[in-house]
Order: structure tokens, then C-alpha cells, then sequence
């Protein structure tokens, strides 16, 4: 596993393990967090305190307990390293959140400048904010 693959596999650790403190010292000062879709938490988020305020901070509300990413696979070359994983959680609808996800991370000097995520975005829609789809 290269450098900068064990930088994105740290950030998911830490994530997972509750500790964002020690996840988000593993951006940049310029991370730019790119959530595809075009659901209520959907965006290009510039800076750890647009990232926090404006995604994590709302999509955390609408989980209901824990959701753990578990990472399946991490590949890539040079700066950029691709994460694939799934997830599993309950919404505050009480529904099942079980999401797949591929996350391309740029990694600079040690740390996480970029992440674009994709994920099933039909799947927060409904289970995360109740909503139906025709």
C-alpha cells in the first residue's frame, strides 16, 4: 500500500472510530469535499469549516445512531486513490441506510486536499430525508 493510500485508509479509521479531530487533521488547509447529487446535503464544499457546518454537521442529523463506512477496496497511483465501500445505518425515519460508495481522494504533501464522493443519492432521498420518488 502506497504513502498516500494509508493517509485515505486513516481518514476512514479515524472516521469510523468516532475520532474527527484526528480525521480532519489529515486535511489540507485548502481540502475542497465534493458530494455528487443533488440531494439536501449535495454540494462542493470549500475549507474544513464549510465541510463540517454545511455536510457533516446536517447529514448527521438525519442518522439516527452510528453509520460505519467500511472500506472494501483502495487503489490508485501517484496523488489520487480511489476508496470503495458500503455502509450501514438508520435514518431518523427509522428506515435502513445501507449505501454503496467510491470516493476519489488527491492527496498532497501528506494530506487530503480533495475527496469527490459518489453514492446512491435516490437512497438518501428517501431513507435519509423521507421523500419519494416517482
Amino acid at each position: 500500500m502506497s504513502e498516500n493510500q494509508k493517509i485515505v485508509r486513516q481518514w476512514f479509521d479515524h472516521i469510523s472510530a468516532g475520532n474527527a479531530e484526528a480525521a480532519f487533521a489529515l486535511f489540507s488547509e485548502d481540502i475542497v469535499y465534493d458530494l455528487k447529487g443533488s440531494t439536501p446535503v449535495s454540494g462542493v464544499f470549500h475549507g474544513l469549516d464549510s465541510i463540517v457546518n454545511d455536510f457533516f454537521v446536517p447529514w448527521r442529523k438525519q442518522i439516527d445512531g452510528d453509520l460505519v463506512v467500511n472500506i472494501d477496496e483502495i487503489f490508485g497511483e501517484g496523488d489520487r486513490v480511489v476508496a470503495l465501500g458500503h455502509g450501514a445505518a438508520k435514518t431518523v425515519f427509522g428506515l435502513p441506510y445501507e449505501n454503496d460508495y467510491a470516493f476519489v481522494c488527491t492527496v498532497r504533501d501528506g494530506k487530503i486536499c480533495k475527496i469527490i464522493e459518489f453514492l446512491d443519492t435516490a437512497l438518501v432521498e428517501t431513507a435519509a430525508y423521507g421523500r419519494r420518488l416517482v
